[in-house]
């Protein structure tokens, strides 16, 4: 009894755990990629991402793993400043490492997808980590604690997107009070 009971609640840790992640990573993904789109219209970085969809499967499959291998060194060197006494700073640069990692790996799988798709081995790797990832979010979307959080976060997003488009109608008046006013200075 007790060994089951300390099971399912080393199992709601670890649920609450993995739907942190989640919903976290899920939001960083979805404004990462948008913000990486946006980057993407810049003429000289649009260009270089021209090349990079372009590139035959070998070519991107190295782009493709260039992100995770660059923010390697920086994490270590995080690490390093962790055991050295400067927890802080070696814990931001570890989240700051974390998102542009991510950021880059977003974009750059958006863009070598195609060429990707052509290679065997990343197309097994990748059905093998979409079925466990699928079995992982079937597992964690059975728990209380997910479908509470999920619902929670679901409201939360709710009403932030009715919080700003009513701010943005307040933004529009104030805005149009304002050359009002200065039209009737011209006066």
């Amino acid at each position: 009894m007790l060994l089951r009971r300390g099971k399912r609640w080393l199992w709601s840790g670890v649920v609450g755990l993995a739907t942190l992640v989640y919903v976290l990573e899920e939001w960083l993904w979805e404004t990462l990629q948008g913000l990486m789109r946006v980057l993407g219209s810049v003429p000289g970085i649009r260009n270089f991402e021209s090349w990079i969809a372009c590139l035959p499967p070998a070519g991107a499959a190295f782009v493709f793993v260039l992100p995770t291998s660059l923010a390697l060194p920086v994490k270590l060197i995080a690490l390093h400043s962790i055991a050295t006494g400067h927890v802080v700073r070696g814990t931001l640069v570890i989240i700051a490492a974390k998102v542009l990692a991510t950021a880059l790996f977003a974009r750059i799988y958006v863009l070598t997808q195609p060429a990707l798709m052509q290679v065997h081995w990343f197309v097994a790797v990748r059905a093998a980590v979409l079925r466990w990832r699928d079995w992982a979010y079937a597992q964690i979307g059975a728990h209380p604690i997910w479908r509470a959080t999920h619902t929670r976060v679901s409201q939360w997003r709710a009403d932030f997107a009715a919080w700003r488009r009513r701010g943005g109608r307040r933004m529009r008046r104030w805005r149009a009070l304002q050359r009002l006013e200065r039209m009737r200075r011209r006066i």
